[in-house]
């Protein structure tokens, strides 16, 4: 749980919701996904681990109004995230290109889980005909190209990683945008609303502008949020605090400050855009509808965080343990 006054700084003028049936999927999470469909991806004691991170306490908060049925691809997309992240944020860039290559394919439904072969594309195939249910094709192509921009911000991620490499100031900012794997559930959020905006729509540059915006400034409160964390894991040169105090010479109180003012400065743009959306005709509520529920994903990361573990320390998984799962097909 973030310090209480780093998070009476990183407030957020909108509603901060929890979706009612959270409980009763962090169960189904737990029960069905984790030591059933998922088991043996990682060893037991990381899978029981993954319990306490409670992901669809996440998906609850990121997605409040999704009915039951709509919540499942939801939360396996989210439950998906984690296992990816932690499995494969050591992982060598190679490693990356390839899983990058397999599960994307996979994703955009050119080739089977088996014919993937790694661990996780049974989960990507399963949220694509999820998906498929309650959206159209050109949305779930969407939520494929996002997946793909992860995976090309987590190789250039592992790149400085293995390098020991500091990256630049904007090309952090870029690739932390990719690698926090929010732009991916944006792209499904239709799947709650139960509205498909026209392509045209998603394509304009404001609305673009206001999905990235809701990526970076969530990406912001988690660069506060996943300090420690990336500091005690060997990540502490891809985290934009110590990117910033690097690059600019300052110390880390000072780099914090830094991250806080840029933090609030597309805070400030986003409800800027948001209030002065252009007039989209007969599609100009569904389209603020859109952006209203983009919002809930920026205060319901702030909004989650007393409910998890994942940046306590006695959760953090072993990272020689998951080095040593990474690329390994359980079945």
């Amino acid at each position: 749980m973030m310090d209480s006054t780093t998070m009476a700084r990183l407030r957020y003028p909108f509603p901060s919701l929890m979706n009612p049936h959270a409980e009763a999927l962090q169960q189904h999470t737990d029960r069905v996904w984790i030591d059933g469909e998922w088991a043996g991806i990682v060893p037991p004691e990381i899978a029981e681990g993954f319990k306490q991170v409670r992901t669809a306490y996440m998906t609850a908060f990121f997605f409040p109004s999704a009915t039951w049925e709509r919540l499942i691809p939801l939360a396996r997309m989210m439950l998906f995230s984690l296992y990816q992240d932690d499995v494969y944020e050591h992982a060598s860039p190679d490693q990356v290109q390839h899983l990058r290559h397999q599960t994307v394919a996979v994703a955009r439904g050119e080739i089977t889980p088996q014919e993937a072969g790694v661990p996780l594309a049974r989960a990507i195939a399963q949220i694509r005909a999820e998906a498929l249910a309650f959206i159209p094709p050109t949305s779930v192509a969407r939520w494929a190209d996002d997946l793909d921009l992860y995976f090309q911000g987590l190789e250039a991620e592992t790149t400085h990683l293995a390098a020991d490499t500091v990256p630049g100031i904007e090309e952090y900012m870029a690739m932390r945008e990719k690698a926090l794997m929010i732009h991916p559930f944006l792209a499904l959020k239709e799947i709650e609303t139960g509205t498909v905006l026209p392509e045209g729509i998603h394509d304009h540059p404001v609305v673009r502008r206001l999905k990235s915006l809701t990526v970076r400034i969530t990406g912001w409160f988690n660069e506060f949020q996943s300090y420690d964390k990336d500091m005690r894991t060997g990540m502490g040169n891809v985290n934009f605090i110590n990117v910033l105090a690097h690059h600019h010479r300052i110390c880390i109180d000072q780099a914090r400050e830094e991250l806080f003012s840029i933090h609030d400065r597309e805070l400030d743009e986003f409800v800027r855009l948001q209030r002065d959306l252009p007039d989209f005709g007969r599609w100009s509520d569904p389209v603020a509808q859109h952006i209203h529920h983009f919002s809930f994903v920026i205060s319901g990361w702030r909004g989650v965080d007393k409910h998890i573990h994942r940046y306590d320390p006695e959760y953090y998984p072993d990272q020689d343990t998951l080095c040593a799962t990474a690329g390994k097909d359980p079945t």
